[in-house]
């Protein structure tokens, strides 16, 4: 069961002004002034899109808490670069290409990768926002970051967003074991995952991350690419185990799922 209010502790990231540079550029340079959870300079947010294959020509949206919206299109490789917006951590939103969607979560910096790795990821954080058995949509998770800055901060600490990862990958793992796949034949197909944030690491199409997808897709995606229901159902269940992240709101926002 979830533990109601229990609050992950807030580590904030003082950091400054980013140079961006285009084409799913590098997670390197300075970031916004971490004052109101990352309210401050303006950026760009860069990253890659990827089923394994480059998802080219997608359409890269993101809002953030304090309602900023990013947009841009990926080129051939994946690679996107929005436009400037002085942001509010999280942002939250989709890379979409044809039957494709991916969802992804911009903790703090200045990259986000959509893939079925960070929409698994997603999912996770959907079904921990709240209490039980419940699951926010992408919606919903925008109005409660926007109307409540507690949990804005709660659920994009380094500790809450370290215990996501951990839990998306642990569910790409129990579906290559049941595969039949050796726990550590899982854990190496794995490894560059694990060993890098792969939300938020800058990586190209061929990457050892790139490889994780390649490795992965056949527990992962349907054929068109969409992540299984499976694999969702278990990153809900897992979200569901995790303790919610504190709130300063006095109202609840509303909740799918039973």
């Amino acid at each position: 069961m979830k533990l109601d209010g229990a609050k992950f502790f807030v580590y904030a990231v003082a950091l400054a002004s980013l140079a961006a540079c285009g084409g799913g550029g590098g997670g390197g340079g300075s970031f916004p002034q971490s004052g109101g959870n990352g309210a401050g300079t303006s950026i760009q947010v860069t990253g890659t899109g990827a089923k394994g294959a480059a998802l080219a020509g997608a359409t890269v949206a993101l809002t953030c808490a304090n309602v900023a919206t990013l947009a841009a299109t990926t080129n051939g490789n994946g690679a996107y670069t929005t436009n400037q917006a002085a942001l509010t951590y999280p942002c939250i939103g989709t890379a979409k290409s044809g039957a494709i969607s991916y969802r992804g979560i911009l903790f703090s910096g200045s990259v986000v990768n959509f893939t079925p790795l960070t929409d698994t990821m997603t999912e996770v954080v959907l079904a921990a926002s709240v209490s039980g058995n419940g699951s926010l949509s992408v919606e919903q998770f925008i109005s409660k970051i926007a109307a409540d800055a507690t949990f804005a901060n709660n659920v994009s600490s380094a500790s809450a967003v370290a215990t996501y990862r951990a839990a998306a990958l642990d569910v790409v793992k129990a579906q290559l074991v049941a595969s039949g796949k050796s726990d550590a034949d899982a854990e190496a197909i794995l490894s560059a995952a694990r060993s890098q944030n792969f939300d938020s690491a800058t990586f190209a199409i061929g990457s050892d991350l790139d490889k994780v997808l390649d490795n992965t897709a056949s527990v992962m995606q349907e054929a068109d690419g969409s992540v299984k229901a499976a694999v969702l159902a278990a990153a809900k269940a897992k979200g569901d185990a995790l303790p919610v992240p504190g709130s300063g709101a006095t109202g609840g926002t509303g909740a799918t799922g039973g």
